[in-house]
């Protein structure tokens, strides 16, 4: 199996505008994009939308994506304050060919399939860390990828 790289990191948190601030400032990473959770899937916030205008507009941004020299640090809203870990879940590249073949050795092994779509499969292993891995070689916003923005009101 050939592995690319580490896509990104995805944490857990309670207070995402907080934790974007000082992830932000402790690595010196950007934002990326942000995104809210639709009925009908993620949807990116325009690049010139920030905290106070998407509050203005009726909008919690749901995640935060950082980015720098290659390494992604994804920032996920949660509800609660919980305690221990609050790693959301791992995402890694690597070819098609091996992700048709890492299907079944998933399956076999009694990982919880979440998602199975033609280039992403997300499972969660039995030691419940939970696996993102893709034939996509970056961590891009839905609306990078899709054309699915937020609308802001005017």
């Amino acid at each position: 199996m050939v592995y690319h790289f580490w896509t990104h990191v995805a944490l857990a948190v309670g207070r995402l505008r907080e934790a974007e601030e000082f992830y932000a400032q402790l690595f010196g990473m950007p934002v990326a994009f942000r995104e809210i959770e639709t009925p009908d899937g993620w949807r990116t916030l325009p690049d010139d939308v920030g905290w106070d205008s998407a509050r203005a507009a009726g909008i919690e941004p749901q995640l935060s994506s950082l980015r720098r020299d290659g390494v992604a640090i994804a920032l996920e809203a949660i509800e609660d304050e919980r305690e221990g870990n609050r790693l959301s879940h791992i995402g890694m590249a690597i070819d098609a060919a091996d992700l048709t073949d890492l299907r079944p050795r998933a399956r076999n092994l009694g990982c919880g399939i979440v998602t199975d779509r033609d280039n992403l499969l997300v499972f969660d292993d039995p030691y419940g860390v939970r696996w993102e891995v893709s034939t996509t070689a970056e961590l891009t916003s839905t609306g990078a990828r899709t054309g699915r923005w937020v609308e802001i009101p005017a």
